[in-house]
C-alpha cells in the first residue's frame, strides 16, 4: 500500500534569464558523487530486496534498491526569448506498507500485520523544469 511520494534534489538547480530574442538551450550536466539507497524498516521480518521484490509484484514498478554515485546525467531544455529557464536533478521516493493478510475459510480476509516500510527510489534521476516570465521554482 502506498503511503506517500517525496522527492530530494541530487544537484544544484541551474537556470537562467535568456535576453535574446530568439530560443536559447539551457544545458544541465553532472556526476553524481553520493549513493542514495532504498530505507527498510521491518516489524515482521524480510530484508529491503524482499521489500522492493515484494512491492514490484504488487504496484508493477521499478523500484531501485540504490543508485551508483559517479553516474553522468545530463539535460536540456529550449527557453524562449525573454523567459526564464530553471531546471533541477531529483530523485523519487514513494514509501510503501507491506501489509500480510490470509484468506479465511469464509472467503474473506483476515489482517496478519506489517511486514515492513519500504521507502523505495521509484524514479532517479529525472529532472523539475520550468519556463516562466521571472524567477520560478522547478517542481515537484
Amino acid at each position: 500500500m502506498k503511503i506517500s511520494t517525496g522527492y530530494e534534489s541530487i544537484g544544484n538547480t541551474a537556470g537562467k534569464r535568456n535576453g535574446s530574442t530568439t530560443t536559447s538551450r539551457l544545458t544541465y550536466a553532472m556526476t553524481t558523487t553520493t549513493s542514495k539507497a532504498t530505507t527498510w524498516s521491518s516489524e515482521l521480518g524480510g530484508s529491503a530486496s524482499w521489500g522492493v521484490a515484494t512491492v514490484e509484484a504488487k504496484v508493477g514498478r521499478d523500484i531501485t534498491d540504490s543508485t551508483d554515485k559517479g553516474v553522468t546525467v545530463q539535460n536540456w531544455m529550449d527557453v524562449p526569448g525573454g523567459k526564464w529557464g530553471y531546471t533541477t536533478p531529483k530523485i523519487e521516493r514513494t514509501k510503501y506498507v507491506i501489509q500480510r493478510w490470509q484468506d479465511t475459510a469464509a472467503c474473506g480476509a483476515r489482517f496478519l500485520g506489517n511486514d515492513g516500510t519500504l521507502g523505495g527510489i521509484t524514479a532517479f534521476p529525472f529532472f523539475s523544469e520550468c519556463i516562466a516570465s521571472s524567477a520560478c521554482t522547478p517542481k515537484p
